[in-house]
């Protein structure tokens, strides 16, 4: 192959950095030697301008025909106008259009996590900045494996679509489809939430009046299930458009790529009242088209972007759970044990994707279901699950095991072939809570207790506040504003309402009871330091269980009530003597109610319902209601 053979067949990869940082960019440059002697990158950055020549243009023609666009992250680089505005708004426009692909590199530490960008997986491995490495040498290598892969990424693709592109069209192309995602291959269950969507976008009543949201947890499957409704209604829609709401930017860049299929006029992306309105008085002008609006986690962002004659369909996706007016709102839980355990055999193929639970190996399944119970269900946990047992071809016992001992590993890790979600787990839930404790500081701390609590299913939200209150912090001073939470419903609401958000926690205001998903609390005890960890430990062991086990019955009985003879005679609790032993044995339907002594009367019950038999009891004779008033 010739000199210019191989400068055609590689891939071009654009510097976009702060000159403040040019000794950094300098270091990477020499880690990617490798890649440019074997002629797989052509590298160009500003300093290659030759003199006497339009700088600006030179910039222009070189960004928008590289391939791979490297933003270097620093402060300087978000300080500086050129950079951010410009080079980094371009960028992300081709990234977007599917013509090129950005990688942001985290140089040095800085406020990045609500750029455009972060949506994005960032190098070096866990978004840890290359200045605070021990060895800088690691992080630029950790970077340059990065790009090498990304590389050959995009030549494999290229590849493919010069090899289909003569072959015969095997079904009608939408002629206005901007899905960025293929179907699912090992789309498994939510059979109920699809046909719930779509029964109430295609009943009439329904359909004229709310957009639908499909909220939930991050990761756990809200955009998998929006791509296969998508994929299995596709032909009741002449029009399809699919429009990235993570944020302000790049819900204006899609709205000016749904623009430019639409051939509108004044859909340039400088004047973005002009692109927003055109689209929308081109849906109002037409039927029979779908819109999704993917992660609109802060549903703001949404504002003056709908439609307000509606003869379409609009799913949106978001964590937030409150939708208020914008939606109707459909909430997303973790997959039932079977369920994770088809769809984590199927990713990992073990078997093939039409294959049914009941026609599996015994020891699979055991393994599998083992699994989707260490993962609580969640969807995304179970996905990289199966591609690392498919990438490494461990067993599934094997893969448990390796759970069991290193989770945090594992839950950072990333497949090398993922697209639809590019963040594993652990960025998931902690881009998340960043931003939670950025806005709230005592809803960040309440989620870190709730992280060490046993039995995270059912946590009363009464008995949380009254053992906190109550309980001596011997150990450690808890924070002000933690303590000050429990005693001011206005401020417990406003923390509840900010986790609310996220979907970190699930509430049951009739119960009042919260819960938080397993694998919620494993990251987030995992990010916390050894220190702080015990303390947080010992603070939980303190408040908790804040569940009605048998020992919390017996530990409320004695508090709450105390007096035997009102136990029997007022609220009918009852003591059974065995005959046979000299053990007294108890049984009884518990409900936790309000009790009015002065009317003789429950004014409230059906909060909980519990049969509490002691292991050594022999068979008791009868049932008994008990009440207990607070």
């Amino acid at each position: 192959m010739s000199k210019q053979d191989e400068i055609s067949s590689s891939v071009i990869v654009f510097y976009s950095y702060a000159h403040e940082d040019e000794a950094l960019r300098s270091e990477l440059e020499k880690h990617l030697s490798g890649l440019r002697r074997e002629g797989l990158i052509t590298e160009w950055y500003d300093r290659q301008i030759v003199p006497g020549t339009d700088w600006v243009q030179s910039i222009d023609t070189h960004l928008m025909t590289a391939s791979i666009i490297l933003l270097l992250i620093s402060s300087d680089f978000l300080a500086s106008d050129y950079c951010y505005s410009i080079e980094m708004r371009q960028a992300m426009k081709r990234h977007y259009d599917g013509n090129a692909r950005v990688i942001p590199i985290i140089l040095r530490p800085a406020d990045w996590q609500e750029a455009p960008f972060s949506r994005l997986q960032v190098l070096p491995t866990d978004a840890k900045p290359v200045t605070t490495w021990n060895n800088r040498d690691e992080a630029f290598l950790d970077i340059a494996n990065g790009i090498r892969k990304a590389v050959e990424d995009l030549q494999a693709t290229s590849a493919i679509r010069k090899s289909i592109e003569n072959l015969p069209i095997q079904q009608p192309v939408l002629p206005l489809w901007t899905v960025p995602y293929r179907r699912n291959p090992f789309f498994t269950g939510r059979e109920d939430i699809i046909r719930q969507l779509h029964e109430r976008l295609t009943t009439a009543r329904v359909a004229l009046s709310q957009p639908q949201a499909v909220s939930g947890l991050g990761g756990i499957g809200k955009t998998q299930i929006v791509i296969e409704y998508v994929y299995r209604y596709r032909d009741d829609y002449d029009s399809v458009f699919w429009i990235r709401a993570d944020t302000k930017e790049t819900l204006l860049l899609d709205f000016a790529t749904t623009a430019r299929f639409l051939e509108l006029p004044e859909k340039d992306i400088e004047d973005p009242s002009s692109v927003i309105n055109n689209v929308i008085n081109w849906l109002e002008g037409h039927v029979r088209w779908l819109v999704i609006f993917d992660n609109a986690d802060d549903l703001s962002v949404l504002d003056g972007t709908l439609p307000k004659r509606s003869s379409g369909h609009i799913i949106i996706t978001t964590r937030s759970q409150a939708t208020g007016s914008i939606a109707t709102g459909i909430e997303v839980e973790k997959m039932p044990v079977e369920q994770g355990a088809l769809f984590l055999l199927r990713r990992a193929k073990v078997i093939e994707p039409d294959v049914s639970l009941d026609k599996v190996l015994k020891t699979n399944r055991v393994n599998a279901e083992d699994i989707s119970k260490a993962m609580d269900g969640h969807a995304l946990a179970l996905e990289q699950a199966g591609a690392y047992i498919e990438e490494i071809g461990c067993s599934l016992s094997a893969y448990l095991d390796l759970y069991q001992k290193h989770s945090n590993v594992l839950l950072r890790r990333q497949s090398r072939h993922a697209q639809e979600h590019p963040q594993p787990v652990t960025t998931t839930f902690l881009l998340c809570f960043q931003r939670v404790e950025k806005a709230n500081r005592a809803a960040a701390d309440l989620l870190r207790l709730l992280a060490f609590l046993p039995e995270p299913d059912v946590i009363s939200e009464e008995l949380i506040k009254d053992k906190f209150c109550r309980a001596k912090f011997d150990l450690f001073s808890p924070r002000l504003w933690l303590k000050r939470l429990m005693t001011d419903p206005f401020l417990w609401n406003a923390s509840i309402e900010e986790l609310l958000k996220y979907s970190l926690v699930r509430r049951n205001p009739a119960k009042k009871t919260l819960s938080i998903h397993r694998l919620l609390q494993v990251v987030i005890r995992d990010e916390i330091d050894v220190t702080a960890r015990r303390q947080w430990s010992a603070l939980a062991s303190l408040v908790g269980p804040v569940t009605l086990s048998k020992d919390t019955v017996f530990e409320t009985l004695n508090r709450m009530v105390g007096d035997e003879d009102l136990i029997e005679n007022q609220i009918g609790f009852s003591l059974l003597e065995d005959s046979t032993s000299d053990k007294t044995h108890y049984k009884y339907r518990l409900i936790i109610g309000i009790f009015d002594t002065k009317n003789n009367q429950v004014l409230k019950n059906d909060v909980f319902n519990l049969d509490v038999l002691d292991d050594d009891l022999a068979q008791l004779h009868s049932e008994h209601r008990l009440v207990i008033y607070t």
